[in-house]
């Protein structure tokens, strides 16, 4: 997301024109004939999923009423055009089921695309909530579909794997793969051709040690972070496999959904205001994959919390993860609590901390939608 964007009440209003406002668009496609600009930044979200979707481009087309259609909804709808209508509109109808569009008209080559109320925006399926906040946790690491990233030996971790990127020196890799045979061995067989029985050899070396320095062999390019391509095609093909992914979220739940859930019911005793956002339940998610836990901020957060007293869960969650991210090592503080900030704020803030600046962006911000996510409370019982 390109800094500068101007926002009024979530919807935007201005910057500078080539700036990107999600991976395929600009803001010129959404500036109108007379030059202005006002569109809400869901419905931006929106137009983005369904690019996404489609895997093809998407052109819009107008932004002004007609027909009738879009009158009393200035900047909450939009008219676009990807080739068949008909096949944008079963895209757009999908999307509708998890709240991003609210009414879809066909009229001609173009589609009418309306978000819902902004003050009534439905919640999110927890589901659904998990796997936005690990493709933007990701987005701050790798770029392109997370789960097709493989990386070398660059960070002495052997090779590492996928959204949350799993890897031989934490055992996390092997775990992973654990399950994925269990899952479905025939396929993941399929995905690594004559490579399997190499694979499985790798898999049952005695150390991690030895299979980090298996992996450092096969490491290529600059600072080690690529990887040798037959292995990396095997290894896409992993990520590219439906079984396979919905695994690895099954895997992120097991491992950081858990810890995010120890988070809130912490904060919950600290501080009884309930967190269900999806932004706030994002940076936490982020802080939990980083950092790994609250607690070694405990103190700090409760002191700040009966100083301040916060009265909204934004509050509290900006002051838990700035305090936690002071306990990280000095070089990183300011990296930290700036990825955590940017989440909240969905654009970039700069932060100092211990004599170091970061201001950290994220092309994944679209999909930080100003909702709550259903059912959060019955985990905190």
């Amino acid at each position: 997301m390109a800094q500068g964007l101007k926002y009024d009440n979530d919807y935007l209003v201005g910057g500078p024109a080539r700036a990107a406002v999600t991976p395929n668009f600009r803001l010129a496609e959404y500036t109108r004939p007379d030059g202005s600009i006002r569109v809400h930044r869901e419905l931006v979200g929106a137009v983005q999923m369904l690019r996404n979707a489609l895997k093809r481009s998407v052109d819009i087309a107008s932004l002004l009423p007609e027909g009738g259609l879009g009158r009393g909804r200035d900047g909450r709808f939009v008219w676009v055009e990807s080739g068949d209508p008909a096949e944008v509109a079963a895209a757009a109808t999908r999307l509708a089921r998890d709240g991003w569009f609210e009414r879809i008209e066909i009229k001609g080559p173009r589609v009418y695309l309306e978000m819902p109320d902004p003050a009534q925006l439905p919640p999110l399926v927890a589901e659904n909530a998990l796997e936005r906040a690990i493709q933007v946790t990701a987005a701050f690491e790798t770029s392109g579909d997370p789960y097709l990233q493989v990386t070398g030996n660059f960070d002495g971790a052997g090779l590492s794997f996928g959204p949350i990127q799993v890897n031989f020196g934490t055992g996390t890799l092997q775990e992973m793969f654990r399950r994925y045979r269990a899952r479905d061995e025939a396929a993941l067989k399929r995905c690594f051709g004559e490579l399997w029985t190499e694979w499985l050899q790798v898999l049952a070396l005695p150390s991690r040690s030895r299979q980090v320095a298996w992996a450092d062999g096969l490491s290529r390019g600059r600072n080690k972070a690529d990887f040798d391509p037959a292995w990396k095609a095997a290894l896409q093909a992993v990520g590219n496999t439906p079984a396979f992914r919905d695994e690895t979220l099954r895997y992120a739940y097991d491992v950081y959904g858990r810890k995010l859930i120890a988070a809130l019911s912490w904060l919950n005793g600290v501080c009884p205001i309930p967190i269900g956002n999806f932004r706030c339940l994002a940076a936490l998610y982020d802080l939990c994959v980083q950092q790994g836990s609250l607690n070694k901020a405990h103190d700090a957060i409760r002191r700040r919390v009966a100083a301040e007293n916060p009265t909204d869960e934004f509050q509290l969650t900006r002051i838990a993860v700035e305090e936690r991210g002071r306990k990280a090592n000095a070089a990183w503080r300011a990296d930290c609590i700036s990825r955590r900030l940017c989440i909240l704020e969905r654009e970039p803030v700069e932060v100092t901390e211990s004599g170091r600046s970061a201001q950290r962006d994220n092309p994944n911000l679209y999909l930080l939608r100003n909702v709550p996510v259903k059912q959060m409370e019955r985990y905190l019982l």
